[in-house]
């Protein structure tokens, strides 16, 4: 991405205005030097929002620009030479304890290193002379560059940045996902016919359909519309959705994604034909629906796809979506539809849609005029509509604030593509700064590639785009922009994670960040770049290759680096990237981390993650600059260097499934660490090495996520390390998995016990996992007398292997949990009304009060559970109690719970819609659930009875119980007692996976024909879903490839 110069330059004002008065500064005698800088940047700062604006149309203005952002590059990193030379010069002149006494700042502006000797450290920075040196040359440069800018006549702003406050209103963070923006009736008549035809059952076995139009007109939003439509689902029995786009990575890895996206694999295979051979066997004889998605090149179908689908599919519709329609044409289309832009009413509909909210009317109408202009200029357009709702949703709703956008002269600027002007554009300078810097950083994302918020939070804040504000973290900032950036559309977020925590990125607004980012990034193979002067000021590159290995160009200017694929690279070649800032190394193929990695003094980041290195150097801990160490699932890391505890400026260090011995002692020395995943307690078994006890995690008072490993090797001394951290929100805590073979000791039991009872989190905490505990009782905060005290903010809770333990805790008294999830809880018989916090029978408050979800899973020895007492159950209807747990509960699994003889009485007072059953062998009846809507029988081979759910509209049964040739019996009488109460306007499907001769028997003419016929759908299946029968009342609809010899 590319530097935001005004924002760049407010932030290096305040940089320098914080590190001048360090002592540090004034040892190494540049002080004065540095207040110079500080002064004509301050000066030049207030004309750099207008000069960002003109050198879009300006090549002279751009050029100026350019010149100004190297020099303030340069000027950041002296900044970083700056407090590493002079840290040195107080240590060699025995001053260590000033560096305590010196100003506070944040970690992101300064370094600060004491406790460390820099010898190593300084010897790879340039001398206090040729920092001084540097500091003069960049003064006299900025003074020229400051003497053109009166050539250029800037409009001056009073502010030099305009910097994001985050309150209450820039997070608008939500619980839930947006709705889609499906309006007007045009889509939804476009639906409705193209499913028709495609589901209609003509003689081609194979039949091509595309949609087209101009890019952001709505291709993709009409094709997830058609994709989830459930006559779709019922008429295929593979569907498949690929975004194909010009830039993918190659045919390959196109085959490698249509073979997983479907549920194949394809294993070691490299080459065309073996993927093509993969991909035949899977889909023979089955039924597919493929969408490929925003399709350029009409050879990706033509060449590479449509013969394996066409000789071995029963049947195949392929839907293709394409800005070209000539490309529509030559891959074969036998229906072609346009999408037309949005007509004005409908455009204002969606608009009205993203911006009031809260749908008020009052407001529509009174801004209506107004809304239909804007509307107008964005030419029909959804997403320039959307992108346009972004920048009125942070107005005030009133007439100027609308008028003001509706004359800014943001629609008339010219030198941008044409489909990037107007709406678009208007929509991107609108952003303040600060997020303008974070939207352009996804431009770095290769195409099609999901942009995930905890990346994201680490590169910017790695960045420098991110300072803390008030209480804020830099974290908490950076996930405020990200939920800011989706709320103005410029991000949309991922329908497979509710808490929005993944999103995507519209191709139009990816070519505007591209656009702006212009020759300071690049994404792709570096390798394959014409001209190696145009990547001669390349500060950030993305390297995506199906090289086996790739060789990176000598790139002075490069301050981030990434390896997105996993080709082999040379790593001794990082060394000599001596201004880079993040530095990403992901893949099997990367072995090796080469000493001179301590040279990189600037460098913020480091990931070296899913690699297969065997150590790291001990250099690490020159980079003291450092914030996030990302170390997970490294398998062949079993060390780190003792070095590591020198990294005072560490945020985030990344540990789980990387199995290390120990992690050196010294950890608690790094107070700025916010988040510390796997965290190994206890010495070296081998060598002796002291490691890291939960002393020293009392120590960082800063941290908001910790898990901690290997508990069992702590010690009881350890009291209360963690109920002092007022800011923790996630916490693991975890014993090693069957770590004395199964054969604990009563004293280990004790011991553990002890520990668990001093790890007492604060009440501030939302997440808690606890695993592999081996003691005999749970901890005392999570008894019923403190639980709801401990606990008090808890919304997820997961209990994982907690063998031991007879007894759940009290967990109903917990006032916010949402999801409870207990795996492996073997020692327990029965659940009882304790569970829910109430001993006498009479609760005095509601359990579960916030309960969503429920999972019981791996309870090898459970069998009763009760949710009511034994006397209420003998003598009180079920009408007459008011509802006293679960209020809110939306799902219940159980699973592998084989001694589980019935569901709790009183669950029928539960408004519960899904039930998933699994493993369950021991029980024998489901029945009065009266609001279950979907429920799921997997392995129950003891149930006979499953009646009184009025509301079920979907049922799921896997019965692959050898020598089971029909149904099960309690199915059969489930489906007669159906045909007893028909409903109007059923909606209930039937989805079975069973044996080849059940399935057989459901065939037309066979002895279970006469239930199935009834179902309104019908989908079953054997043998690995290779055999398979779909059936649809109305419209009737069968397909079966089963024959008489199977």
């Amino acid at each position: 991405m590319a530097m935001i110069v005004d924002a760049f330059a407010g932030k290096l004002v305040e940089r320098l205005s914080k590190v001048i008065e360090e002592k540090a500064i004034m040892v190494l005698g540049v002080k004065d030097e540095l207040q110079r800088l500080r002064r004509r940047m301050e000066r030049i700062a207030r004309v750099l929002k207008d000069a960002e604006k003109r050198k879009i149309q300006d090549e002279t203005v751009k050029g100026w620009v350019n010149e100004l952002k190297d020099l303030m590059y340069d000027a950041d990193d002296i900044i970083d030479l700056c407090m590493i030379q002079g840290t040195g010069l107080l240590q060699d002149v025995d001053h260590p304890s000033q560096l305590a006494e010196s100003s506070t700042t944040t970690a992101s502006t300064r370094v600060r290193c004491c406790h460390f000797p820099l010898l190593s450290c300084v010897r790879s920075v340039p001398s206090r002379y040729e920092i001084a040196d540097k500091i003069k040359s960049l003064n006299d440069k900025l003074e020229e560059i400051s003497e053109d800018k009166d050539r250029f006549n800037f409009i001056t702003s009073s502010n030099s940045s305009d910097a994001y406050p985050m309150n209450e209103a820039s997070y608008r963070q939500s619980s839930s996902l947006p709705e889609p923006d499906i309006v007007g009736w045009d889509i939804k008549d476009a639906t409705n016919s193209l499913v028709e035809l495609l589901v209609s059952q003509p003689e081609e076995k194979c039949r091509l359909f595309a949609i087209v139009g101009m890019g952001g007109i709505g291709k993709t939003t009409l094709a997830q519309q058609i994709y989830n439509d459930p006559k779709i689902n019922d008429a295929f029995v593979l569907r498949s959705w690929i975004w194909v786009s010009k830039s993918f990575p190659s045919r390959i890895d196109l085959l490698k994604e249509i073979i997983r996206n479907i549920g194949g694999k394809y294993g070691e295979c490299t080459t065309i034909s073996e993927l093509q051979n993969i991909l035949c066997d899977f889909l023979c004889e089955k039924s597919l629906f493929l969408i490929l998605d925003d399709v350029w090149d009409e050879n990706i179908w033509v060449d590479l796809i449509k013969n394996a689908i066409e000789r071995t599919t029963t049947k195949c519709r392929v839907l293709v979506t394409t800005r070209d329609r000539n490309t529509a044409v030559k891959v074969g289309a036998t229906h072609i539809h346009h999408v037309n832009k949005l007509p004005s009413d409908v455009g204002w509909e969606l608009l009205c849609k993203k911006v009031f909210t809260n749908n008020n009317t009052q407001d529509m109408q009174r801004l209506k005029d107004i809304g239909m202009k804007i509307v107008e200029k964005c030419d029909g357009l959804p997403v320039a509509i959307k992108a346009i709702a972004g920048v009125l949703v942070t107005k005030d709703q009133n007439k100027r604030e609308w008028e003001n956008v509706l004359n800014s002269d943001a629609w008339t600027i010219t030198g941008l593509p044409e489909e990037l002007q107007g709406a678009l554009y208007l929509s991107y300078e609108a952003l303040p700064s600060a997020l303008k810097h974070c939207f352009l950083y996804c431009a770095l994302y290769p195409l099609g590639r999901k942009f995930h918020s905890k990346d994201l939070v680490c590169h910017w804040t790695a960045e420098g785009y991110i300072e803390a504000k008030g209480n804020a973290s830099m974290e908490d900032v950076a996930k405020s922009y990200y939920m800011e950036l989706i709320c103005r559309s410029f991000l949309q977020p991922d329908p497979e994670y509710v808490d929005m925590s993944s999103c995507t990125i519209h191709d139009l607004l990816r070519e505007l960040a591209e656009f702006f980012a212009g020759d300071e990034s690049f994404s792709g193979d570096p390798q394959e770049v014409q001209s190696t002067e145009s990547m001669k000021k390349l500060r950030r590159l993305t390297v995506t290759s199906n090289r086996e290995s790739v060789s990176i160009p000598h790139l002075d200017c490069l301050r981030s680096l990434r390896l997105w694929t996993p080709p082999s690279l040379n790593t001794q070649m990082i060394g000599n990237l001596k201004h880079l800032r993040l530095l990403l190394l992901n893949g099997d193929k990367i072995e090796n981390i080469p000493d001179s990695i301590g040279g990189l003094v600037h460098l913020r980041l480091l990931n070296l993650e899913h690699t297969c290195i065997h150590n790291l150097p001990d250099s690490l801990g020159n980079l003291i600059n450092l914030q996030f160490l990302l170390l997970d699932d490294c398998k062949s890391l079993h060390i780190l260097p003792k070095s590591i505890t020198k990294l005072y400026n560490l945020r985030w260090l990344g540990l789980n499934d990387t199995p290390l011995n120990y992690v050196p002692k010294g950890i608690g020395k790094l107070e700025h660490l916010h988040r510390v995943k796997g965290l190994i307690i206890g010495d070296s078994g081998d060598d002796g090495e002291e490691g890291c006890n939960l002393e020293e995690i009392q120590m960082l008072e800063k941290l908001s996520y910790l898990s901690i490993r290997n508990l069992e090797k702590s010690s009881i001394k350890s009291s209360s390390v963690l109920s002092s951290k007022t800011h923790l929100r996630s916490l693991g805590l975890r014993c090693t998995f069957n770590y004395t073979d199964g054969h604990i000791q009563q004293q280990e039991m004790d011991k553990i016990v002890q520990v668990f009872d001093e790890l007492r989190p604060p009440p501030c905490l939302e997440v808690l996992l606890i695993k592999n505990f081996f003691g005999g009782r749970y901890p005392k905060w999570m008894s019923s007398t403190s639980i709801t005290t401990a606990l008090q903010e808890l919304t997820l809770l997961v209990l994982i292997n907690c063998s031991n333990c007879p007894h759940l805790p009290q967990l109903g008294q917990l006032p916010q949990l949402k999801v409870l999830k207990i795996v492996g809880a073997i020692a327990v018989v029965s659940i009882g009304l304790e569970f829910l916090g109430n001993y006498n029978g009479e609760p005095t408050e509601i359990a579960f009060p916030k309960l969503e979800t429920l999972i019981l899973e791996n309870m090898s020895n459970w069998e009763e559970w009760s949710l009511i007492s034994g006397e209420e159950e003998d003598n009180e209807p079920e009408s007459s109690k008011p509802l006293m747990f679960f209020p809110h509960l939306k799902s219940i699994f159980i699973v592998k719970c084989p001694k589980l003889k019935a569901l709790p009485s009183g669950l029928n007072r539960v408004n519960i819609p899904e039930l998933f059953i699994r493993g369950a062998h021991s029980l024998s009846r489901v029945s009065h659930l009266s609001t279950l809507k979907e429920l799921e029988v997997t392995d129950c081979p003891m149930l006979e009875c499953v009646e009184k759910l009025e509301s079920l509209q979907s049922l799921k049964v896997i019965d692959y119980e050898e020598g089971n040739a029909s149904l099960p019996q309690w199915l059969i009488s489930f489906l007669q007692q159906r045909e007893e109460k028909p409903r109007e306007d059923d909606l209930f499907k039937l989805y079975l996976e069973c044996s080849v001769q059940a399935l057989k028997g459901c065939l037309k003419g066979c002895p279970h024909w006469s239930f199935i016929q009834r179902v309104p759908h019908f989908i079953g299946y054997a043998e690995d879903q290779s055999m398979y029968l779909k059936y649809t009342k109305e419209p009737y609809y069968y397909e079966t490839n089963i024959t008489d010899e199977d």
